[in-house]
């Protein structure tokens, strides 16, 4: 939420400088995030006056200036179309600083030199967008200097984070009441001056059915006609820039005017559009369709609150207009709509279109329903001075149940010892009664803007935050220590991290609720989707820890960020088959891409490729307590390379792949990058881990190395060959290592070459090159046979 300073004094006489005020509503449970002053520092920009317009000789659209200051003349290059001799203008001279910290130079434009620089309100930071030069409305003094003119009218925007609980301070008002409890100064009223000089009735004019009570509990509207279109003045639209609403026309302005004043959404029909004179409050129907103010058609959510004619559809309720009703230039008599909307249903049709409007916001957090009348006044007024509009002779006001302000004793006692003070009951009542509760006798009043006080243990926060947390007495208390035991599964993932820190990964957490189509990416089956997710981004849960790592990548290539390497443990989600719980097994994810080691003046540039996944994979698996797993290719993960996608498999069990994530994956997280992953099941790998194991001392006998080298089938795979040796070699064979692969010149065709070194030794003896050689033939003569193999010699 968004107010001024200069806005807020507009009803709260305080003394109080910009960050005094950020300081007392943030201790006061109003976090200010920010203060922004409007004028931003610049120096170099003086009053200079335009004395002629020549055409560049060079180009279209440029024009070259002279532009007069106090001591001399410059000639100046201007782009803009609406510089014209005689304007007064602000003249940024060679040497000036503007607010986006861009120096002016002397330049060379198309051949032609230019000395400074005439700005727009853009490039001096006082509004968004410019489409032309600022140029004064005045005459001003020459040479004068610019910032020190716009400091008198220096005003900060101060940026505070509302909760979700307090709707009473969405508006420049609702500051102004804390404001002014925080201060001790009075609240001013808003002045509201209507005239209402049309002889026509509302009521004679259009009629309110309220069929949807639950959903809209009030509806008010008011006939304004002879409205003329047009700009709003300059002061409203300063108003607006500044708490974030782009100006439209005057109409549309002072409904949102109103909206950052009061706190009070509004809405204005054309209402010629308005079929039957009438206006229909109803839920909206399954597979209803509507045209929205954005040019968007929408399914409207079954049971969301429907403002209609006596035809059609005209807008939803609370949230925003429809295109068939809209205020057009060519519009002259309006229905002026204020109602209040049951939070709670405006909350899930939001939700549900995925649509969240300035509107939509006040609402879903409580407006004010005895804020309707107010409200639609003021706009009606401001209508009549602003847009030379007449007002139709009163207010037609559906309220049918009208809302009862909640009481709430007043237990001094209790309120005292919540707190642990000894406040009086003058004192709390005086506390109270600053922010418009009312007091009488033993019980609080509520007033209908603050629907978060019911409790007393509410009204005994309000004290303390008005007191002020800091001036609450301390008091000591014993520590008191929670010891909880870690669990089994708490401590294998910590071991599990802990190795993958060991090898230099870095962990990273990221959201289990993505997109629809990014999980789709990872999974042949129907992601589980949630029920009413906040946005598209958050639909699904995710099938794979890949989904929110690659994000992580491609935001953190996005930044220039290039040797990334990953790992993240986490659940992932299974589908739904709508009557058992999807499986929620933890995964253990890792993914690469950039440089093997950082580059510097004595390391080169070395790309990941596969066989750095696959020996992260390897040496993962080597520090874990794991017998008898395979590494296999797999060609069944279809977001993986086909050739550069293995497997690993212990028994029947697949517990993860591991490979190179194909182009088309990569593109659709927006990376251009090689990226190299693996995924791991870890309630699948826990099932095979052996932690009682015992220590066995190094071996005090020398071991003896045997190296040969296969030639077998292309097809054949190594793993194959290794797995063959290592059961077939006899006890006293210990190690089988690959050291060499080699298919190419000398080598038949459909051959390759497996070199092999085997390592034995024996825990009770030095072995003989004899006993060794015995064991080393056998293994050669049963692989050949077995692998249909020869000697490569």
């Amino acid at each position: 939420m968004k107010v001024t300073y200069r806005w807020l004094k507009e009803f709260v006489d305080f003394k109080e400088t910009p960050q005094e005020i950020a300081n007392l509503l943030t201790e006061a449970g109003l976090e200010v995030e920010e203060i922004i002053p409007l004028v931003k520092p610049f120096d170099g920009v003086v009053v200079g006056k335009v004395l002629e317009v020549q055409k560049h000789p060079n180009a279209d659209k440029l024009s070259v200036c002279k532009v007069q200051t106090n001591e001399e003349t410059y000639q100046v290059i201007c782009g803009a179309p609406n510089v014209a001799a005689g304007q007064f203008v602000p003249f940024a001279m060679v040497g000036a600083r503007l607010p986006n910290g861009m120096k002016i130079k002397k330049a060379k434009i198309r051949g032609v030199e230019s000395f400074g620089m005439i700005c727009s309100k853009e490039e001096l930071g006082l509004e968004h967008h410019s489409d032309g030069i600022w140029a004064f409305e005045r005459e001003l003094s020459l040479g004068e200097d610019v910032y020190s003119i716009l400091k008198d009218e220096q005003d900060w925007i101060i940026d505070i984070a509302i909760t979700p609980n307090r709707g009473d301070c969405l508006s420049v008002y609702g500051i102004a009441r804390e404001v002014a409890a925080l201060t001790g100064n009075p609240l001013k009223e808003i002045t509201i001056d209507l005239k209402e000089q049309l002889p026509e009735k509302t009521a004679d004019i259009i009629k309110i059915n309220i069929h949807d009570a639950d959903g809209c509990p009030r509806y008010a509207g008011r006939v304004i006609r002879n409205v003329k279109i047009g700009p709003s003045p300059g002061w409203m639209q300063k108003k607006l820039e500044a708490v974030g609403f782009r100006p439209i026309n005057n109409i549309v302005d002072i409904t949102n005017y109103v909206l950052a004043e009061l706190g009070h959404p509004l809405h204005a029909f054309d209402l010629k559009q308005i079929k039957g004179q009438q206006i229909n409050v109803r839920a909206s129907k399954p597979g209803d369709l509507f045209v929205t103010l954005d040019d968007k058609e929408r399914k409207l959510p079954e049971n969301t609150v429907m403002i209609c004619d006596a035809e059609r559809p005209v807008a939803i309720g609370g949230i925003m207009g429809g295109q068939n009703s809209e205020v057009s230039d060519q519009t002259t008599d309006i229905l002026l709509e204020s109602a209040y909307f049951k939070p709670e249903r405006i909350a899930m049709a939001s939700k549900k279109l995925g649509l969240s409007t300035d509107a939509s916001q006040r609402f879903e957090r409580g407006a004010d329903p005895e804020n309707v009348i107010r409200a639609i006044n003021y706009a009606a007024a401001l209508m009549e001075q602003l847009a030379g509009a007449q007002v139709a002779k009163g207010i037609v006001d559906v309220y049918p149940q009208p809302l009862q302000q909640k009481k709430i004793p007043l237990n001094v006692e209790k309120i005292n010892k919540i707190l642990g003070t000894d406040f009086d009951q003058k004192t709390i009542r005086q506390k109270l009664e600053s922010i418009q509760l009312k007091v009488e006798a033993d019980q609080v009043i509520v007033p209908t803007f603050r629907h978060d006080l019911s409790l007393v243990e509410d009204l005994a926060e309000e004290v303390a935050r008005l007191v002020n947390y800091s001036n609450l007495p301390a008091k000591k208390y014993t520590t008191t220590f929670y010891e909880m035991p870690v669990s089994e599964l708490e401590n294998r993932l910590q071991y599990f991290r802990n190795e993958m820190l060991s090898l230099g990964l870095q962990e990273i957490f990221t959201q289990s609720m993505v997109r629809r189509a990014e999980a789709q990416a990872f999974t042949e089956d129907e992601p589980l989707a949630i029920k009413n997710p906040v946005s598209d981004d958050m639909a699904v849960m995710r099938p794979s820890l890949f989904t929110g790592m690659l994000k992580a990548v491609s935001h953190n290539l996005n930044r220039n960020n290039k040797d990334l390497h990953f790992f993240e443990i986490g659940r992932i989600f299974g589908s739904f088959d709508g009557i058992n719980l999807p499986d929620q097994p933890y995964s253990l994810g890792v993914v690469i891409t950039g440089n093997r080691q950082l580059p510097g003046w004595n390391v080169p540039e070395q790309a990941v490729d596969f066989y750095d996944i696959k020996g992260y994979l390897e040496t993962f698996l080597g520090k874990l307590f794991l017998d008898n797993y395979q590494i296999i290719l797999y060609d069944k993960a279809g977001y993986m390379v086909k050739g550069q996608t293995i497997a690993v498999k212990i028994k029947e069990d697949l517990i993860g792949v591991c490979g190179k994530f194909t182009e088309e994956v990569c593109h659709a997280f927006e990376i251009e990058k090689e990226v190299f992953g693996f995924e791991l099941n870890l309630d699948l790998l826990q099932k095979y881990l052996v932690f009682d194991r015992k220590y066995q001392p190094v071996p005090r006998f020398p071991y003896s190395e045997r190296d040969v080298a296969f030639l077998v089938d292309k097809d054949v795979l190594a793993a194959e060959v290794v797995e063959f040796v290592q059961k077939n070699g006899g006890f006293l064979l210990k190690s089988v290592e690959i050291f060499d692969v080699y298919q190419g010149p000398n080598i038949p065709q459909g051959k390759r070459s497996l070199g092999l070194r085997l390592r034995y030794q024996s825990a009770e003896r030095t072995l003989s090159d004899k006993e060794v050689d015995q064991y080393f033939q056998q293994i050669i003569n049963k692989t050949i046979k077995h692998f249909s193999a020869s000697l490569r010699n």
